[in-house]
């Protein structure tokens, strides 16, 4: 018998457009091997089972393909329906970028509806997106990170600038602007609804550039070929133009890959993943992001669910996307751990319907 995986993709948060594009990849990669459901969840937190031929431009006049809702349940029976009937599957695959697909809360869903799912943890998602509580983390641990500041009021960061401006919660670039003073930091982060969760600053190095490397942990610890990105819009920063519009989108972005850099700078990246896979439990695949300025490496973030799922960083490599994802399931069936919720364990319904509440 065939095993059956659900894909989930969209969400809402500022990168839904760009999850939209990974679901479709992915179900189209799973479909040869396995029964593939798609779970298509909207900005405004509603759930629909839709077709699998979709192309991404058919989610701009949603309402032809939004026919079969779902509903959440939390019974004797917990999972999503469509009408009275419970969607079997085996395993989630989750194609959410940032806000609660990447933050923590559709995994506390996932976990409470006893579903094994791709991916990170509850822990580890919720410390991949809030970026000052990574880095400081980060440095606490030893790993070279530049200095963050939360912006505040009346709180002036100890370094001069120019700075980054960022989200604190957030990815895909969305957001990020290189600012000449805080003052203007604290009047863009009080008039624009992608700060409302929290901003932070870091110093803009001028002529740095970003390494990009693949980080997996399962079948074993395993690291993609190093990618140097090639800015084309912003030669400050790497933009989301950059990773999604320009050049072919998610996969078709100007890039060396891998990066032309030497070996000692090369074995550095790897000693401070190693680092970086002590601290932090990893799994799925993520995308570790560093900064190289001069002489200088920093670890910039993680990127816990990145887009495309990073697929092509192993494209030389001789893994192919459909086994990098499959070795993805396979993880999620052994590691993820579930919770029944009747009762036995202890569970209350009321933290299932809490969640439910800020999911739709």
């Amino acid at each position: 018998m065939t095993d059956t995986v659900a894909i989930i993709f969209g969400g809402p948060s500022d990168e839904h457009d760009i999850s939209i594009l990974t679901g479709l990849q992915s179900s189209r990669i799973l479909s040869n091997k396995y029964d593939v459901l798609n779970i298509y969840w909207t900005k405004d937190n509603k759930w629909y089972l839709v077709d699998q031929n979709l192309e991404s431009i058919d989610f701009l006049e949603n309402d032809k393909i939004l026919k079969k809702e779902l509903t959440i349940k939390y019974d004797s029976d917990p999972g999503f329906y469509l009408k009275k009937k419970n969607i079997q599957f085996n395993v989630a695959v989750n194609a959410c970028h940032g806000g609660p697909g990447e933050d923590g809360t559709l995994q506390s869903l996932l976990t409470l509806l006893g579903i094994k799912y791709t991916g990170p943890s509850l822990t580890t998602s919720q410390i991949g997106m809030d970026k000052y509580v990574f880095y400081t983390l980060m440095k606490e641990k030893g790993i070279p990170v530049l200095d963050k500041h939360l912006v505040i009021q009346n709180s002036k960061p100890k370094f001069d600038g120019p700075y980054i401006l960022k989200p604190r919660f957030g990815g895909s670039s969305i957001g990020v602007e290189v600012i000449e003073d805080y003052e203007t930091a604290i009047k863009l982060t009080e008039n624009s609804n992608l700060y409302s969760q929290g901003a932070t600053v870091e110093k803009f190095l001028e002529n740095s550039y970003d390494l990009l490397v693949g980080v997996r942990t399962f079948p074993e610890i395993d690291f993609s070929e190093i990618e140097k990105p090639i800015r084309t819009t912003n030669y400050e920063l790497f933009s989301y133009n950059d990773k999604y519009l320009d050049n072919g989108g998610l996969e078709g972005s100007k890039r060396e890959l891998p990066a032309n850099i030497d070996k000692k700078l090369e074995e550095t990246i790897k000693d401070m993943l190693m680092k970086f896979l002590d601290t932090t439990e990893i799994r799925g695949i993520s995308r570790v992001d560093f900064l190289l300025h001069n002489e200088d490496i920093y670890l910039n973030e993680v990127n816990t669910i990145p887009g495309s799922h990073a697929l092509y960083l192993w494209q030389n490599l001789g893994k192919s996307k459909f086994d990098l994802l499959n070795d993805m399931i396979t993880e999620a069936r052994e590691k993820t751990s579930h919770w029944s919720i009747d009762g036995s364990d202890g569970i209350a319904l009321k933290s299932a319907k809490d969640i439910q509440s800020k999911l739709g």
